[in-house]
């Protein structure tokens, strides 16, 4: 049973791991060599820590920014970015005539992808039916009444695509003019 204070400990570290470095890599990367020759290493390691914050902010703004307000129709109404316990994840909300698609990229947060990509990439092996979406592999799969389609990208995140009522060829034909090799080439 959890006490009160094991609730609020649990909240805090969600907060505190979905909240976002707002610093400029230049004034968090610039001292660390510094510090580390002025031998103050514990001072050198934070500094790097809100450096690779900072950093895969930027990463996390570049990958957003991909995302258009406007895909074969569908106008974007929301965008939400957030990485919390290494994992990153950029989603979208699209709408057209009263019907709505998420759209969600997520990866690790850290360079490489390693247990995430393979991850995704057994889970799209798992089920479904198989489509062209451009260069990329997708799958397709329907589940309580929704569809979605997954991508896995090159570079270890993994595309989603979702509607609960558009249907499957509006979510295809969505998924076809998303631009996925631009989001793919956005360095991870």
């Amino acid at each position: 049973m959890f006490r009160k204070s094991n609730v609020l400990v649990v909240g805090f570290c969600c907060w505190l791991g979905a909240a976002q470095a707002q610093e400029d890599p230049k004034d968090s990367c610039g001292g660390i060599l510094g510090l580390y020759e002025q031998g103050d290493i514990d001072a050198a390691l934070e500094e790097a820590h809100w450096c690779v914050e900072a950093l895969e902010q930027v990463q996390m703004s570049k990958q957003g920014d991909v995302f258009p307000t406007e895909v074969a129709g569908w106008k974007r109404q929301s965008l939400d970015q957030n990485k919390a316990m290494g994992m990153a994840m950029t989603e979208a909300s699209y709408n057209r005539d009263k019907k709505a698609i998420t759209v969600t990229l997520m990866g690790s947060a850290d360079a490489g992808g390693g247990f995430l990509g393979a991850l995704a990439q057994m889970g799209m092996m798992s089920g479904g039916n198989k489509m062209r979406l451009g260069d990329y592999t997708a799958v397709a799969m329907s589940d309580s009444g929704g569809e979605t389609i997954s991508v896995s990208l090159e570079n270890s995140g993994t595309l989603s695509f979702q509607s609960y009522d558009a249907g499957r060829d509006a979510l295809a034909e969505f998924a076809k003019a998303f631009p996925i090799a631009e989001l793919d080439q956005v360095e991870k």
